[in-house]
């Protein structure tokens, strides 16, 4: 995937390597080199493409949504480290979310399998949920999530 491919905006300051070392100290994993690389470019922002699409566990469909933000490395406000260190209620030990929706739901890497797993699967974590149907398998991988994007389809 070709980073230039991907078109942003409400870009925060872009993150540094002193900011990807911070995160990986905080959260003791690696998160694929992909999120790093985008977050150099445009962290805490949100890519023009937003829609995709997942397979619900608790709805038993394919659900549209959409990506309110990245959460970024270095932003003061709402960065990935401050939702790790503090999830919300219910939050899946071994999710790591590196999305949120603008609903109270995220996008995730999956490192329930292991944290040594350096390109892990894509998952959905609806809050409202029950346990157990509450985590949906997006895409086997980071680079395949960007790959399904699209834009906004107007209404």
């Amino acid at each position: 995937m070709r980073l230039s491919n991907i078109k942003w905006y409400r870009c925060g300051k872009a993150a540094t390597e002193k900011g990807v070392s911070n995160i990986e100290s905080k959260i003791q994993i690696k998160l694929p080199r992909l999120y790093y690389d985008i977050m150099m470019i445009c962290d805490a922002g949100v890519p023009l493409k937003t829609d995709f699409e997942y397979d619900d566990k608790s709805h038993e469909c394919m659900m549209p949504q959409a990506i309110g933000c990245f959460l970024g490395l270095e932003d003061p406000e709402y960065n990935i480290g401050d939702v790790f260190k503090n999830p919300p209620e219910f939050f899946p030990e071994g999710l790591v979310a590196f999305a949120e929706t603008g609903g109270g739901d995220y996008i995730c890497f999956d490192y329930r399998e292991g944290k040594d797993n350096i390109d892990p699967p894509i998952v959905y974590w609806n809050h409202e949920a029950d346990v157990g149907k509450d985590v949906s398998f997006v895409a086997n991988n980071f680079e395949e999530f960007l790959g399904m994007l699209r834009e906004p389809e107007d209404e």
